[in-house]
């Protein structure tokens, strides 16, 4: 009997990044609208991520909170590039993070 491998969904890696929140700003990053590119095969995922501010130091601690968690759901691949071009803006929040921001009173 072979082992089948199930491949990880867009869907799934979306959640993952779901549960990841910036520590400034008490939205996911997914929300946030700081990834701004996904890309998968199989068990690989790139991303292509930026952070509300260019001099922002937890950059590296994010990268590893979500090749952790992806890992954890079974991509054996993860590669995060940070980029800076076009800068993030909160016109990149999706109606969730709006909603989620503007109830905890930011002006968005």
């Amino acid at each position: 009997m072979t082992k089948v491998e199930e491949t990880v969904s867009k869907e799934q890696v979306i959640g993952v990044l779901q549960s990841i929140f910036d520590p400034e700003i008490p939205v996911n990053i997914w929300d946030l609208g700081l990834i701004y590119d996904l890309a998968q095969s199989d068990h690989t995922v790139q991303i292509k991520m930026t952070l509300t501010a260019m001099g922002c130091p937890v950059g590296p601690a994010i990268a590893g909170e979500i090749e952790n968690k992806l890992a954890a759901i079974g991509v054996e691949s993860v590669k995060v590039d940070f980029v800076w071009s076009p800068p993030w803006t909160p016109e990149r929040l999706t109606p969730d993070g709006r909603e989620q921001l503007q109830m905890m009173g930011y002006p968005v």
